[in-house]
């Protein structure tokens, strides 16, 4: 094991040059030696693991820093150069590779003899200190084994405060008895510049030392004199300091109190580091004990939150009265109340049953329920199910919503809104509408037939009374007549002379009445024809129309070949859902009327083209355009602006009627007299496309 071999070395090597530690090589080999070439900061982690105790290493600058940080891990390090003022007498130096053997032979002399005097007592004290695993009592064991070592009146023992780099004091041992959690910034003071330093140090004279710290001999009362520090190492990491003091009064420590004290902190940094890990991984399982404890209360908290929010949604679910289902597509998996009511049986026996089965008594889907499609598709549909107990159909609105964004998952949740009583209401709302229609419808004919009945009426009474003149004249020329004939001339001349003369004008002004009649007559007939078209309500057979052959087919019928001022734009593409015949109808009532709208032949613009499911047919012209109050008019029955006798105003209402019932929709707009109108159709797209006719 690698551990193992490191641990027989007999020294490690801290050198850069290869050629330097081939040289060493050849010498130690000569005496059967062993060594190996490692960085700084490997030499630290061994010797501080306790696998070799002699360091040979090169001379460079910032030298002594790291020959203080490897005699506090507890080395005897042999430096390889010339000597100078960074090394001490207590550091064996040597200038050449061939002088090595004799001075690692004198370090393992010096380490024999610092252990003959306070080996089997550190040994001792190392064991009682590896003993300890709680941190307090470590603590005042450590500053205890440290007086005694170092024959001191007081020891601390300051530990890195991780957060900050400073060090802290729980309690001071014997000397400056009383002082409690003392907190030193980093740097601070003797133990502060071990700690940043990394090396131990001997202060003779504190009181006359520069970066001694007397605050706290201020606050104990005791002198302090002579002090000794070591950094606690481990791995190359600074742990803390452990320091002895001695007051005043005494004896200074010396380089051997110092070199005691540096055996002892590495076993003290392992103890350190043990009791912290300890200490780390007790809080740790006290954490999670307590996080346990809390997690079990949590989970026992959510989980009655969890029945009592399953309990509330339920009690909701089935307090609402529509019915409502949760469904794996047809498959229903839960249902409300509402919905067993609906169906008649009872809510446990619904899970596992297609909806259109329970719901409607259907072996297949409903017509036009939207879960056929699958998802992609609105979920509302309107849907009709049988009523046995009322002898008739039930009406439903559907309305669904996908559990999940994953298409593959079908589950829906799915609503029942009763809409049956709507439909009765809108019903009769309708049967309303078609007789007020049917009311105003007959009121607007009443009215327009009326007025041409009227002046009819009139003229024939005055008819009458001119005839009733004109009886006399007429007996007396029927007598002249039957004189002359029997050659009575004497007669005649006689009747003649006292006969009255006719007035001739009569028979201008009958001639004139007579033809005003027969235009009042044939206005009649053109209103009967409008009502007769009005009243088409079937549609026949829904054959899809082609609305480019029908526009250019109705301009011709209505505006002539070629007309000048019509321009035709025909991008539509598909067939519309209406028949061909009725499409005809409604545009040539908008062409006529365009037509009537531009006497000045002004422009005329007809498009088709299509948006989404909807066919546009356009019918725009630049001509009189519309008072913006007669707008909503435009299709109302007989309404016209043409004045009496130009117009009987059911031409656009038989255009909105034919386009409302093929599913359709019409608009007029305009801004306003002589700004021309526009007239926009609607219609919906045919289901069946003939490609022969689109084409």
């Amino acid at each position: 094991m690698e551990a193992e071999r490191t641990a027989r070395l007999d020294c490690l090597e801290v050198v850069a040059d290869e050629e330097l530690h081939a040289r060493i090589g050849e010498v130690f080999g000569a005496w059967h030696l062993r060594s190996e070439r490692v960085d700084e900061l490997t030499a630290l982690r061994r010797v501080g693991q306790g696998h070799c105790r002699v360091v040979v290493t090169e001379r460079r600058p910032g030298l002594r820093l790291y020959l203080e940080r490897l005699r506090a891990a507890g080395a005897v390090p042999v430096v390889l150069g010339l000597p100078g003022p960074d090394i001490t007498a207590e550091i064996e130096c040597v200038a050449r590779p061939s002088e090595l053997i004799a001075s690692v032979f004198r370090a393992q002399g010096r380490l024999l003899g610092i252990e003959t005097g306070s080996a089997a007592r550190i040994s001792q004290f190392a064991q009682i200190i590896a003993e300890q695993f709680a941190l307090p009592e470590l603590v005042r064991v450590a500053m205890a084994k440290t007086r005694e070592l170092c024959e001191a009146e007081g020891a601390s023992l300051l530990l890195i405060e991780p957060s900050t780099g400073g060090l802290y004091i729980d309690t001071v041992e014997g000397g400056a008895d009383g002082l409690e959690r003392i907190q030193l910034p980093r740097g601070k003071g003797v133990a502060g510049k071990v700690a940043v330093e990394g090396r131990p140090r001997l202060v003779e004279d504190a009181q006359s030392c520069p970066y001694f710290d007397r605050s706290a001999d201020r606050t104990s009362g005791f002198t302090t004199g002579s002090i000794v520090a070591a950094p606690l190492v481990l791995g190359g990491d600074v742990l803390g300091v452990l320091m002895a003091v001695r007051s005043t009064a005494a004896a200074p420590f010396s380089p051997v109190h110092l070199e005691r004290l540096v055996q002892l902190t590495p076993h003290v940094a392992i103890a350190v580091h043990n009791a912290q890990m300890t200490n780390a991984l007790r809080t740790s399982q006290s954490q999670v004990l307590e996080a346990n404890q809390d997690l079990e209360k949590k989970v026992k908290e959510r989980t009655q939150q969890i029945s009592r929010a399953k309990q509330e949604w339920e009690r909701t679910f089935d307090a609402i009265d529509a019915p409502i289902a949760v469904q794996d597509g047809y498959v229903i998996r839960r249902t409300n109340q509402a919905y067993a009511r609906r169906v008649g049986r009872p809510v446990r026996e619904i899970p596992g049953k297609k909806c259109h089965e329970v719901f409607a008594n259907r072996d297949s889907p409903c017509p036009g329920c939207p879960l056929v499609k699958g998802r992609g598709q609105a979920l509302g549909a309107e849907i009709e199910t049988p009523n046995a107990t009322e002898g008739r159909s039930s009406f439903y609105r559907f309305h669904g919503y996908w559990l999940s964004d994953d298409p593959r998952d079908g589950s829906v949740v799915v609503t029942y809104h009763d809409i049956t009583r709507s439909h009765v209401l809108a019903e009769k709302l309708r049967e309303s509408e078609r007789l007020a229609a049917v009311g105003q419808l007959a009121s607007g004919a009443a009215h327009e037939i009326n007025n041409p009945l009227g002046f009819v009426t009139s003229n024939l009474r005055t008819l009458r009374g001119l005839f009733d003149e004109l009886r006399a004249p007429l007996r007396t020329f029927s007598d002249v007549m039957l004189m002359a004939k029997e050659h009575r001339q004497d007669e005649v001349l006689e009747l003649l002379s006292n006969a009255p003369e006719p007035d001739t004008q009569h028979i201008d002004d009958g001639l004139e009445m007579i033809d005003e009649s027969l235009d009042g007559a044939r206005r009649v007939g053109d209103i009967v024809k409008g009502l007769r078209e009005l009243s088409r309500l079937e549609i026949g057979k829904r054959e899809p129309a082609n609305v480019n052959a029908s526009v250019s087919r109705m301009v011709r019928a209505e505006l002539g070949e070629a007309p000048p001022n019509v321009t035709l734009l025909l991008d539509a593409r598909f067939m519309a859902d209406i028949p061909p015949l009725q499409l005809d109808q409604a545009l040539g009532h908008l062409l006529r009327n365009a037509k009537l709208a531009t006497p000045k032949k002004e422009k005329i613009t007809v498009r088709t083209w299509q948006v989404n499911e909807l066919v546009m047919v356009q019918v725009q012209d630049e001509g009189l355009g519309i008072v913006h109050e007669n707008l909503r008019r435009v299709f109302e029955p007989f309404f016209t602006t043409r004045g009496v006798g130009k117009g009987i105003g059911l031409g656009l209402t038989a255009a909105y009627g034919i386009v409302k019932r093929v599913g359709g929709d019409i608009e007029a707009q305009s801004d306003g007299p002589g700004k021309g109108s526009t007239f926009t159709i609607r219609l919906p797209l045919a289901e069946q496309q003939s490609l022969a006719e689109v084409a």
